[in-house]
């Protein structure tokens, strides 16, 4: 790779992980056009596969005389096991709603124990309260009692000959008064444990209440899943029996040679007995409805159903590793821009950093994916074949260590040279 514009400075660092991240924005724009034109054909195919199975299975439904005798046998065969699987699931749902409204019960019912707890305690302390505050007034009209006694004693020449009666008194009323006091304390503090017990319960009921709702309702939703599977049992079992037996079959399927018939959307050519394009799953011939045919024709579409998946999943795999990469580029863009702003801000020394040799030369893989990932326009390939040629190479060239010690290589140049330089 050439030198880059700045090289040895922040502002060169930056333009070197902004490259990057162009080459590394084509491959992922590429792919992403590649995969939604798949996605397109995978619709359309199975838009086409199901109007291939409802023929089939009206053929079934219709009349089941006119049928192979070893495909009806094949058929009550996987009846059979689909009923049982379909029961076991059912059964499974019923557990589940038994289980959910037996925990929305027990919240319930905890609910009412802890309830009818709290009024007794409720209780139990507002007769404690009453109590008290009888005995405050009485301790009251006690120190009253005193105090008027004391103001008896106290006239006149009465409080010499009273003197040591009036000590005596003057300690009882101050015992009276400390006494009342403590009294009001404790029902104050009843008061407060009152408060903050009904505060608790309010809170924990709360909770209670929303666990309850939650288990009612998710136990409603089951129920209504189990009548809506009972409704159509039938149609479940019949259709899973169907399918299985289908994807049993597959089609003997001759290679294309480059002088067949092309198809009309992406000009690949196509062996004549072929009813879809072995690029595209686009019909090619006209739809038989007839049972054989469209028996011919649904092992077929299954084929392509397969591989088209197949090839579908490892793109998107692909584009996952792409994005992953890139989001390790933006991360280091942001740290640098970060480290340009302070070296501005503060009027700090510009710093010499490079650009590690070990990265330029990885540098290639990334030019390399983009190539891989072709350039609008080009010829019709399958996923399978597309993803072919490009999976291997980032399983090889961008495993998870091997990206990690990119980074890494990155992130220790521009500490180092920091840690040095700015110090």
């Amino acid at each position: 790779m050439g030198a880059v514009m700045g090289e040895g400075t922040l502002k060169g660092f930056r333009a070197y992980l902004k490259d990057q991240l162009v080459v590394l924005d084509g491959a992922e724009k590429r792919l992403g056009l590649v995969q939604e034109k798949y996605e397109t054909f995978f619709q359309e195919m199975l838009r086409v596969r199901e109007q291939e199975f409802g023929q089939l299975e009206a053929h079934l439904v219709k009349d089941r005389s006119v049928l192979p005798a070893d495909f009806l046998k094949a058929v009550d065969k996987h009846w059979r096991d689909e009923r049982a699987v379909f029961l076991s699931k059912v059964g499974d749902l019923k557990k589940r709603h038994e289980s959910l409204m037996e925990e929305a019960e027990a919240e319930r019912q905890l609910s009412i124990e802890t309830e009818q707890g709290v009024r007794q305690r409720n209780k139990s302390l507002d007769d404690d309260e009453e109590e008290l505050k009888a005995r405050s007034v009485d301790l009251l009209k006690r120190v009253e009692v005193h105090n008027a006694r004391i103001r008896e004693l106290g006239s006149g020449f009465g409080f010499w000959a009273n003197y040591f009666k009036m000590r005596k008194l003057h300690k009882e009323n101050k015992q009276l008064k400390q006494e009342q006091r403590e009294v009001a304390a404790t029902i104050e503090k009843l008061r407060k444990i009152w408060i903050e017990e009904d505060e608790t319960f309010a809170g924990k009921e709360k909770v209670r209440k929303h666990h309850w709702h939650e288990k009612v309702a998710e136990a409603a939703t089951v129920q209504t899943k189990i009548e809506y599977l009972m409704s159509v049992q039938s149609r479940i079992i019949q259709r899973g029996a169907l399918e299985k037996l289908l994807f049993e079959r597959r089609p003997k399927l001759s290679e294309a040679g480059k002088d067949d018939p092309k198809c009309p959307r992406c000009s690949q050519p196509n062996p004549a007995d072929r009813h879809f394009c072995h690029i595209c799953a686009s019909r090619l011939r006209k739809d038989r409805p007839d049972f054989e045919g469209s028996l011919l024709e649904m092992a077929e579409l299954n084929h392509h159903h397969d591989r088209f998946d197949e090839g579908m999943k490892a793109c998107q795999e692909v584009i996952g590793l792409i994005r992953g990469v890139k989001s390790g580029f933006e991360a280091f863009l942001a740290s640098v821009n970060d480290m340009i702003h302070s070296q501005q801000k503060y009027s700090l020394g510009k710093l010499e950093v490079y650009v590690p040799e070990s990265c330029k030369t990885f540098d290639d893989h990334f030019v390399k994916v983009k190539e891989l990932a072709g350039e609008e326009g080009e010829p019709h390939v399958h996923p399978v074949d597309y993803s072919g040629r490009i999976k291997p190479f980032m399983d090889e060239f961008f495993t998870e260590e091997t990206v990690k010690v990119y980074f890494e290589a990155l992130g220790a140049e521009l500490n180092a040279k920091a840690e040095a330089q700015w110090k």
